[in-house]
C-alpha cells in the first residue's frame, strides 16, 4: 500500500508530459444526447468560475483549469499573436496545477467522469486525457455547455405543457400549496426571487441560464399525460424571463383563485421574509424608500416608522391594503377562474386542488 502510495507521488508532473499525451491523441466523448439528465454520472465543469457562475449543467462540479485572468491571457494571444503562443502559454498555467486538479478529482476515481468545458475543446480534451493518463475513467462531453445551451432553448422552446394555475393575493400561499401538491412547478424557486418587489430578501436569484437550467431538469421529472400544478407570473419572476411557450401556456391553462382572511395573509408572508436581523431592515427600508412615487411621501415614511419600531404587522396590511391588493386584482379583473378554493386551511385546499384536477381530467377523457 505504502509502495503504491509512493508510486503515485511519483508520477511525471505535467512538465514531462509530450503534447501528444496531453494536448493530442485519443480523447473519450459523448454527446449530449447521450447524456442521462435524470441520473447523470458526475459532471465536471473545467471553465473558469465566473463562466460556471453565469449559467452551468445542473449538478456539475466546478473544477477551473484557468483562472479569468489566464483565460483572458490566452484569448488574448490566440486573437493578436497565434494559437501556438496561445497553447504554449495555457499550457504554462495548467503545469503549476495539474497536481493539484488530479488530486481534487480523487473522490471520484473509481466512477465514470463527464467533463465538458465552453465548446467541447481544448480545455475539457486535456482534463480528459490527464485524467485518464491517471487511471481515471472519464469521457467529454461533445460541443460543450454550448451544445447543452442550445439543447436546453430547443427544448423549452417547444414546451407547453397542459397547467392548472393557481392564483391570488400576496400571502394567500400559493407557493405553500404548490409544495404540498402532486407533479407542481415552482418557478420562483427555481429563480430564487418571490416576483415581487421584495422578492429578492434571503434569496440569491439566479441568472437567465441557471433558471433555464434548472427548468429544463425539473420539465424532464413532471407528467406529459396529466395537467400539473404552477403559480401564476408575470412575465418575469425576479431578474429572469419565462421561456415564452411556458407563459403561454400559463394563460392558456385552467385558472383557480384562491383567497384567505387578511389576517392569515399578514401571518403567511411575516413568516415567509422574516424580517428579524439589521440587514433585513436595511434592506426593507430601501425598498421602502423606492415607493415614494407609487404611495407618497407620507405614507412610506409611515411605513419605515413601523420597521424601525418592529411594527411589522401594521407595515404588512398597509402594503397589502394600498399597495399589492390593488395591483394585483387590476391586473386580474379579466381572468375568468375554473373554480375558486378558500386558502385558510391549506390541507384543505390541497384536497380540493387535487379533486379538481381529478374531476377535470375526468370530463375531458
Amino acid at each position: 500500500m505504502q509502495k503504491r502510495q509512493q508510486r503515485r507521488r511519483q508520477r511525471l508532473p505535467v512538465t514531462e508530459f509530450s503534447s501528444r499525451q496531453f494536448l493530442q491523441g485519443p480523447c473519450p466523448s459523448l454527446a449530449i444526447s447521450e447524456l442521462p439528465f435524470l441520473s447523470p454520472p458526475p459532471l465536471f465543469d473545467v471553465r473558469t468560475a465566473e463562466e460556471y457562475t453565469q449559467g452551468h449543467i445542473p449538478g456539475s462540479f466546478n473544477q477551473p483549469l484557468f483562472d479569468h485572468f489566464e483565460r483572458s491571457t490566452i484569448g488574448t494571444l490566440y486573437k493578436q499573436v497565434s494559437p501556438e503562443s496561445a497553447m504554449a502559454e495555457g499550457l504554462r498555467y495548467a503545469e503549476l496545477r495539474v497536481q493539484q486538479l488530479v488530486e481534487s478529482f480523487q473522490p471520484w476515481q473509481k466512477q465514470p467522469l463527464i467533463v465538458y468545458c465552453a465548446r467541447g475543446g481544448m480545455r475539457s480534451a486535456s482534463v480528459v486525457r490527464l485524467l485518464n493518463s491517471e487511471g481515471f475513467n472519464a469521457q467529454q462531453l461533445r460541443g460543450g455547455y454550448k451544445h447543452y445551451r442550445q439543447h436546453v432553448l430547443q427544448a423549452l422552446e417547444q414546451w407547453s405543457p397542459s397547467l392548472i394555475v393557481l392564483h391570488g393575493p400576496t400571502g394567500v400561499g400559493k407557493t405553500l400549496l404548490l409544495k404540498q401538491l402532486p407533479d407542481h412547478l415552482d418557478l420562483e424557486d427555481l429563480a430564487q426571487h418571490r416576483s415581487s418587489l421584495f422578492g429578492g430578501i434571503h434569496r440569491h436569484p439566479r441568472t437567465q441560464r441557471q433558471f433555464e437550467g434548472l427548468l429544463h431538469q425539473a420539465k424532464l421529472t413532471l407528467p406529459i399525460d396529466r395537467s400539473f400544478f404552477i403559480e401564476g407570473e408575470s412575465r418575469k419572476v425576479g431578474p429572469v424571463f419565462i421561456p415564452t411557450p411556458l407563459a403561454k401556456a400559463m394563460q392558456k391553462g385552467q385558472k383557480v383563485l384562491l383567497h384567505a382572511s387578511l389576517e392569515t395573509r399578514i401571518d403567511r408572508t411575516l413568516a415567509d421574509y422574516r424580517v428579524e436581523d439589521e440587514a433585513t431592515v436595511a434592506e426593507v427600508d430601501q425598498i421602502l424608500q423606492s415607493l415614494r412615487m407609487a404611495l407618497g411621501r407620507q405614507l412610506v415614511d409611515h411605513l419605515r416608522d413601523c420597521l424601525w419600531q418592529n411594527r411589522l404587522r401594521e407595515l404588512v396590511a398597509i402594503l397589502l391594503n394600498d399597495y399589492y391588493d390593488p395591483r394585483y386584482f387590476n391586473s386580474m379583473k379579466n381572468y375568468h377562474y375554473a373554480a375558486e378554493f378558500s386558502a385558510e386551511n391549506l390541507n384543505q385546499t390541497v384536497d380540493d386542488l387535487r379533486k379538481f384536477r381529478d374531476d377535470a381530467a375526468a370530463a375531458s377523457g
